[in-house]
């Protein structure tokens, strides 16, 4: 935005600004005009002079372009990229088109969003995007235990479909032991804890996250989970994403430790 009483400086900047793409367009056209014929109309000092002077301020011209370009996409890289649960697949898909081989890392409650809607995708044999015998995979899923939703069915009425869904992958799991020549995996993990941080990890560089939550309806709390929007992270981004893979990763590991077996220490000090 422009000020309403620009100082002179602020003049000269904005004058700037509209000036240097003629500019540098008038500059190239001297520029051809020194490469022509008709530089011998001038004396070859003075061409060969001009001719290095044109190089220099285009070459300052096009490098603060580059600068600003440059700029532009820091600022974008530091901006929060929220997606719609419905824009899951699609993004996933162009990561994985472009990896030689893929690691997959998913906590869902019952798995509508990221088993069914995105990673089952790639797991079907005949779908123009399996990544069967494509893509070395290792595909990790993590979901809430059947046994505690039936346990607290008061709380997780709407993920009953956790049951049919871990047998899905279970049946799918043990399918692609069999048809695959790559050593690709498909792991299941159920934890019986409340659901708080869901998602997907790929490659331990790109994390699609998301929570659960407490909505009131009908004068009751109900779970909410990941059929919202979902928070699109990256190592290398300026909005915390390292610091939110770490974290994500820091559950799943737990999930996949107390997975039938004994609980980790907790440290209780803050």
């Amino acid at each position: 935005m422009e000020k309403e009483n620009p100082s002179f400086i602020d003049r000269l900047r904005q004058g700037w600004e509209k000036a240097k793409k003629p500019l540098a367009f008038l500059i190239m056209i001297f520029a051809a005009f020194l490469s022509s014929p008709l530089q011998e109309l001038l004396p070859d000092s003075v061409s060969e002079y001009a001719l290095a002077g044109t190089v220099l301020a285009l070459s300052l011209i096009l490098m603060e372009m580059a600068f600003q370009i440059y700029e532009e996409v820091l600022k974008d890289d530091a901006k929060l990229n929220i997606i719609n649960s419905n824009e899951l697949y699609g993004k996933i898909s162009s990561i994985v088109k472009n990896e030689k081989s893929i690691t997959i890392q998913f906590i869902g409650v019952a798995g509508r969003n990221g088993w069914q809607n995105v990673i089952e995708k790639f797991m079907m044999e005949k779908s123009s995007d399996s990544i069967i015998n494509k893509i070395k995979f290792n595909i990790e899923v993590a979901l809430l235990d059947p046994k505690e939703c039936d346990r607290h069915m008061d709380i997780f009425e709407r993920f009953d479909m956790v049951s049919s869904v871990v047998k899905q992958i279970e049946r799918k799991a043990e399918h692609i032991q069999n048809i695959t020549e790559d050593g690709s995996n498909l792991s299941l993990y159920l934890y019986d804890h409340m659901p708080n941080m869901l998602g997907l990890l790929i490659n331990d560089n790109y994390l699609f996250l998301t929570n659960c939550y407490w909505e009131e309806e009908a004068g009751r709390l109900h779970l909410r989970a990941g059929g919202t929007d979902y928070f699109a992270y990256s190592k290398g981004d300026d909005f915390g994403g390292q610091e939110n893979i770490a974290r994500f990763k820091g559950w799943f590991n737990y999930i996949k430790q107390s997975n039938g077996k004994k609980l980790p220490d907790v440290d209780h000090s803050d």
